[in-house]
């Protein structure tokens, strides 16, 4: 197959490129402090707006049909009365939209997995929740990795849950009674992204009906620092925005935020390690929405004295770009032992997807990552009161990954290879 015409838009196309839908589409509002808003009447190039786009530090409001229908099923339905619409597809279950709330459902044959998830994706939550504050302290100009939160875990065998209109509720293909728990919802990408990444990266005669395909609503980006895209795939189109891999070259050429992507990324591994004490095997990373609010739980509304009135729903329709963690049916606990970090933390990062910066890939990324790993580790245990030789752990942990790495890497196959008798 050619390179899709979409990557190689020349200047007098009038085809949309990636950044000019972004621009076209998004109105940008500013957050607060630490958040980017684009001036009124000041005209910026293409890439500085794409940087935007993507950008962790930013409020995107949006007008998509995603929005508007969650806004009005928020604002007109009950929850409780609406079909729940799949959203995802992994090895531990299936994920399922609720319309008109920031929850999912997340469903799996395996209770074991589904429960291992349930209780580590939580302590990782309230991690990142613990260490929030002396993680902003140090990196005052970096946004913290978010996990979502975990809520009711119900039983394939729980009777008063798994009603007659529950199961009515699910698709046709999905009412068998498993185990089951809600968790927050990581918003996709909004609409303008969505539609700028299908013109960019798909094959021309496939973009009307790939911005057509009700799958394509549910973006969510993996953020992959640790690979570059090989020949095969620069010459290839993609045909799904579910998890849709952004390799490092794409983000390259593109000039979106990478360092800002691998700081978030190694304080978020720190976060792992050393408050939750998981290894993080098979955690993903990616960038997806949610609607605007701060790190922790909005907080619910008691005044009581004042007369009733109006209180908003959440909206839907202004939303903010962050890096998120989660999966974690595949992860397990640890000690801060030398014994777990060369047989738990060591084997996970190398065995995960290309989602974590490598040396042979970006040498000088790599460092930063490593530099930003060390000082949010040492922030987190010198909070914990860790002793002296727990200290030393994070870097023993980046010495084992070098040096298993340069074994892999000298590895001879066919000096290897052994023959039966």
């Amino acid at each position: 197959m050619s390179a899709p015409a979409s990557r190689n838009i020349s200047s007098g196309s009038n085809a949309t490129t990636l950044s000019e839908g972004i621009s076209r589409a998004f109105q940008y509002t500013s957050l607060g402090e630490g958040t980017d808003a684009i001036p009124e009447e000041e005209e910026e190039s293409s890439s500085q707006l794409l940087k935007r786009t993507l950008s962790t530090k930013t409020a995107i409001s949006t007008t998509s049909s995603f929005a508007s229908r969650m806004q009005y099923a928020a604002s007109k339905y009950s929850p409780h009365s609406i079909d729940f619409r799949i959203i995802g597809l992994g090895s531990c279950g299936s994920v399922f939209e609720v319309p008109g709330t920031e929850l999912a459902l997340k469903k799996g044959s395996s209770s074991d997995s589904l429960w291992m998830d349930f209780c580590l994706t939580n302590t990782v939550h309230n991690a990142i929740l613990d260490v929030a504050t002396v993680l902003q302290m140090a990196f005052p100009n970096s946004a913290l990795p978010r996990t979502p939160l975990c809520y009711g875990f119900q039983l394939a065998d729980d009777c008063d849950f798994w009603t007659d209109e529950m199961l009515r509720r699910f698709p046709s293909s999905h009412r068998e009674k498993q185990p089951i728990f809600q968790v927050d919802r990581i918003l996709p990408v909004p609409k303008p992204a969505r539609d700028a990444l299908i013109e960019y990266y798909f094959d021309e005669d496939m973009v009307e009906t790939a911005k057509q395909d009700p799958d394509n609503n549910d973006c969510l980006i993996r953020i992959y620092l640790g690979e570059r895209e090989s020949v095969q795939q620069q010459d290839s189109a993609y045909d799904t925005l579910r998890n849709f891999p952004m390799r490092l070259n794409m983000m390259e050429d593109l000039d979106l935020e990478v360092l800002e992507y691998a700081t978030q990324m190694a304080i978020g591994l720190a976060t792992l390690h050393w408050q939750a004490r998981v290894d993080g095997m098979d955690v993903e990373f990616v960038l997806g929405s949610s609607a605007t609010r701060g790190l922790g739980k909005q907080r619910g509304f008691t005044d009581a004295s004042t007369k009733p009135h109006k209180v908003e729903p959440i909206n839907f329709k202004r939303r903010s770009l962050h890096l998120w963690m989660f999966d974690f049916d595949k992860a397990t606990k640890i000690e801060w032992t030398e014994e777990d970090v060369k047989k738990k933390l060591v084997p996970a990062f190398l065995g995960n997807d290309p989602y974590y910066p490598l040396p042979q890939v970006d040498e000088e990324l790599w460092g930063d990552f490593c530099a930003t790993y060390l000082r949010a580790s040492r922030v987190i245990l010198l909070e914990g009161k860790a002793t002296k030789k727990v200290m030393g752990l994070p870097g023993l942990f980046l010495d084992e990954v070098l040096r298993v790495t340069k074994e892999n890497e000298d590895w001879d196959e066919e000096e290897n290879i052994v023959f039966s008798e």
